[in-house]
């Protein structure tokens, strides 16, 4: 009779490690299945008007980004905050900038379940400590916010207001996503340099960022940048992909920091359809 506990452990251990292998193995079939099936028309139309940066991918990376588009669709909840509907147009728009970070990169952003997203820019009350320790009160008005690792908060006015004005260096939902990504700690890809290294390199430049922003000089990157290191890496992340030619010329080791973290090269996709665009093509 005493073997019989034994007996149950047992059987809970085996199916525990029965479902901790099945489990990848389902879920990678499962995507698979997904990644195989276009994207609607719908979508396609949605990233051209919404995502600039869309337009400058070469052939096969914008075949990879509308397979991780379809995955993340399938796999994250949208919800509409403030009476908002969200429409597969929000859901094409949001999927397509936040799986432009991860295009070079393995992964889903496993740990995301849910994007929230609000008409316009939302309120969010929090608690600050200042120096003394004094602990009180605030209320911002945020245009979105990497929150917690299980959710991202977007005002749908801000993320559009990227594809309103392209090459601003200012895109909301790439800026969050890239909190997302920071906050998760992801190493570098495969075959790369410690994370710890990379990120010596990263403090040089946010250094240099705000000894010129404490001098009163103009700076390519906007200010804000100079709040923090996280904040740092989101705007400059954001200038990666919306000012890459730009953001390659005034900071170019920060890019090749971000080139390496991102396994991109955005300014690249730039120069290859500037010339796609000026030579001729066969005669006819």
């Amino acid at each position: 009779m005493a073997s019989a506990p034994l007996i149950a452990i047992a059987v809970v251990a085996i199916g525990v490690l029965a479902w901790l292998i099945g489990a990848p193995l389902w879920r990678a079939r499962r995507r698979a299945a997904v990644m195989a099936q276009p994207l609607p028309a719908a979508a396609l139309s949605a990233i051209e008007r919404n995502v600039p940066a869309v337009r400058h991918l070469p052939p096969e990376l914008r075949a990879k980004l509308e397979s991780l588009m379809a995955v993340f669709i399938a796999e994250k909840e949208f919800i509409g905050c403030n009476g908002l509907v969200v429409t597969d147009e929000m859901r094409a728009t949001i999927a397509a900038m936040a799986c432009l970070l991860v295009l070079g990169r393995r992964g889903h952003y496993d740990q995301l379940h849910s994007v929230l997203v609000y008409p316009t820019p939302f309120w969010v009350e929090d608690e600050v400590e200042d120096e003394a320790g004094v602990v009180e009160k605030r209320r911002r008005v945020l245009s979105g916010e990497a929150w917690e690792s299980s959710r991202i908060i977007l005002s749908w006015e801000d993320v559009l207001e990227a594809a309103r004005h392209p090459g601003e260096g200012y895109n909301v939902a790439l800026h969050e996503f890239a909190h997302y990504l920071d906050a998760e700690g992801l190493g570098l890809p495969a075959g790369h340099r410690t994370i710890a290294d990379w990120a010596e390199g990263l403090a040089v430049e946010f250094q240099s960022l705000l000894d010129a922003v404490d001098r009163g000089e103009f700076t390519f990157l906007d200010p804000y940048a100079a709040e923090d290191e996280a904040e740092f890496f989101a705007v400059a992340t954001e200038d990666f992909f919306e000012r890459p030619v730009g953001l390659r010329a005034a900071h170019p080791q920060l890019y090749a920091l971000l080139q390496e973290f991102y396994a991109l090269d955005p300014a690249a996709w730039v120069a290859h359809q500037a010339v796609a665009a000026v030579t001729p093509g066969p005669g006819r």
